[in-house]
């Protein structure tokens, strides 16, 4: 299965729930799941990932990023997109290596032309006293939440705020007593998505595809993957 996508009109916390512990993820207001994703011509699997948040703790990494950042203002609120919040992910691009989205209005709600938000989205914004250097965005359900992007100022990247953000949404979640956070995927071979793998190690869970079932991060092992689909086609396959 490659992808299949949804567009429902609304989603209840309760349905978002049940949909990302089925491996499905936001994408602007869709929600998509897939199995494989295509990167330079070779196919690789996607592993759907999750943290068990009653088994997350505080770790030397946190210990750390908190103390490196300690200094910066932190603001949980509703999510919004501003010009502010527009112009720090066009510095934020200007940084990075890999394709990103046109704009914040592209990621948060894509390409449809329906006024609706069917995402109970929150933000979290990092502030170098009243300058804006960082923003992550999660969407949250009943009981689960799912993290949908972090970005930061390029001169800040030395504070690892990706990271940092990824870890103070967690914390949220764990503080409002959710059972889970999901991530998204990462992909065995694609080591952009490695980081992933380091946050809350302990409590990571991922969903095998074989038989759906959720299973601790140290019981996965990769399954021959990448696959060069220009062999494929080669040969006539």
């Amino acid at each position: 299965m490659f992808e299949q996508c949804l567009y429902p009109d609304s989603l209840h916390p309760q349905q978002l729930d049940m949909m990302l512990s089925g491996g499905w993820f936001r994408m602007g207001q869709a929600i998509f799941t897939t199995n494989f994703t295509l990167f330079n011509g070779c196919v690789y699997r996607t592993i759907w990932l999750r943290n068990a948040l009653h088994k997350y703790d505080l770790t030397k990494t946190i210990n750390i990023l908190k103390k490196r950042n300690k200094t910066f203002r932190i603001e949980l609120k509703k999510a919004r997109i501003t010009e502010a919040h527009e112009a720090l992910f066009r510095h934020y691009k200007q940084g990075i290596t890999f394709n990103a989205a046109s704009s914040l209005d592209q990621l948060l709600n894509g390409y449809s032309l329906k006024p609706v938000t069917i995402y109970n989205s929150w933000e979290i914004n990092l502030y170098d006293g009243n300058q804006l250097i960082g923003c992550s965005y999660f969407d949250v359900g009943e009981k689960s939440a799912q993290g949908i992007s972090s970005y930061y100022h390029p001169d800040y990247k030395k504070h690892s705020l990706g990271r940092y953000m990824i870890y103070l949404q967690v914390e949220v979640c764990k503080g409002n007593e959710f059972e889970y956070y999901y991530p998204g995927y990462f992909v065995p071979g694609y080591k952009h998505l490695d980081y992933k793998l380091d946050i809350g190690t302990d409590c990571l869970e991922f969903l095998d595809p074989d038989d759906m079932k959720w299973k601790p991060i140290k019981e996965y092992y990769d399954k021959a993957i990448p696959l060069d689909m220009g062999n494929y086609f080669e040969h006539g396959i």
